[in-house]
């Protein structure tokens, strides 16, 4: 449902962008969300602004302890080729299964609520490198801030992907609707959306819309219409794929962001209701589900392969020109990677200074086949640079 703002609260929206710090950022959003009037239009907008209150809260806290040298901390340095941060409730095998893909070593315990800060480790599968990081257990309203909730939601929002952690013997159905639920009211969406929609705002230009796809129930003049009623002239807007008004207006406010998931279902080497974890396959589709055992290692085969699907990724091996073989580490890129990408990654100069490339695997038709720029590679490609 559309959200009907008035005039003032979409001016304080406008203060929320133009904000420069954290704190300045909390006391806007704080204002904008007093504005904000309560009917069933708004309800998603409210939860979502609370937990970007809730959330910035706990990262100026963070700074502070810091600062004094106390205090855990939420955000994590990425490191290998994507982290990938692991949500679920209490009780569902987290620190089980880093122990079975990782050098982590998380205490496992029978308690509930073990987990009670970060935890990474690294797990690496057909070449790439994932760091896996286990997150404190979700509750109902960590999306509003109780619990853990800003850590978990900072988390996945840092993060390239996510996994969903379910405990098969304990209803999983139930389990993943929360998780699900609380994840959508922080602005965190593990389905792919219909539409890609970027909004850069200038200082100059107008306002310029490129629709790369269609717009459902509105024109451009009607989108062109609500971004002046954000006091937003001079912005760029490009939607790719299928969007309508309602669509453009969560992307000015904020919008969601997409974060590739995978389902996994542990304990199912315990007694449990099989159709409990289908009814989870059919409702969390196309998302991929793994049914796993961290107790016996049944499955856990699986995740890596769903992970490298779900992140579009590809692995491109580099070879030098008087060498026969290429580098045993491949450049783990995304899925529609050119060869300036690959050029760019290596060296700024040799991707200013690049002529060509000759590439063997999939994405040609010959062996050592000469190509320019803007190749696109695939998976397990071999480039060889000339500069």
């Amino acid at each position: 449902m559309p959200a009907n703002l008035p005039a003032e609260a979409k001016a304080k929206w406008l203060k929320v962008l133009e904000a420069k710090d954290p704190q300045e950022k909390l006391k806007a959003l704080q204002e904008f969300l007093s504005a904000v009037p309560q009917h069933k239009g708004t309800q998603k907008l409210r939860s979502q602004i609370r937990a970007k209150i809730a959330a910035l809260r706990r990262e100026i806290e963070e700074r502070k302890s810091k600062r004094t040298g106390g205090g855990p901390r939420i955000f994590l340095e990425k490191e290998g080729d994507a982290q990938v941060v692991v949500v679920s409730t209490t009780g569902a095998g987290r620190s089980s299964l880093l122990r079975k893909l990782t050098n982590a070593k998380p205490e496992v315990g029978f308690r509930p609520f073990t987990t009670t800060k970060p935890v990474p480790g690294m797990f690496v599968y057909g070449g790439v490198m994932y760091q896996l990081v286990e997150a404190p257990p979700v509750v109902e309203g960590s999306a509003d801030g109780e619990a853990w909730g800003p850590i978990v939601m900072t988390l996945v929002r840092n993060a390239d992907g996510v996994i969903i952690m379910l405990d098969a013997s304990t209803n999983p159905l139930e389990q993943y609707r929360l998780i699900v639920e609380e994840l959508e009211r922080a602005g965190i969406a593990v389905k792919k959306p219909r539409a890609k929609i970027e909004l850069t705002r200038g200082a100059v230009g107008g306002i310029q819309v490129f629709v790369n796809g269609r717009l459902l129930d509105c024109n451009v003049d009607d989108v062109k219409r609500l971004l002046m009623s954000y006091r937003m002239y001079n912005c760029r807007l490009v939607i790719d794929g299928e969007a309508s008004l309602d669509d453009v207006e969560e992307a000015i406010l904020g919008g969601k962001v997409y974060k590739p998931a995978v389902v996994v279902v542990n304990k199912v080497d315990l007694p449990h209701d099989e159709s409990l974890i289908e009814a989870v396959r059919k409702e969390c589709s196309p998302i991929p589900l793994v049914e796993v055992s961290c107790l016996t290692g049944e499955g856990l085969e699986e995740i890596g392969k769903a992970l490298f699907d779900q992140l579009e990724l590809m692995r491109i091996y580099t070879k030098e020109p008087w060498e026969e073989k290429p580098s045993p580490r491949p450049l783990v890129m995304r899925r529609g990677a050119t060869i300036q990408d690959v050029a760019e990654r290596i060296h700024s100069k040799i991707a200013k200074n690049l002529k060509y490339a000759r590439v063997w695997g999939p994405s040609v038709k010959h062996a050592g086949e000469k190509v320019g720029r803007d190749h696109v590679l695939a998976d397990g490609d071999v480039v060889e640079l000339r500069a």
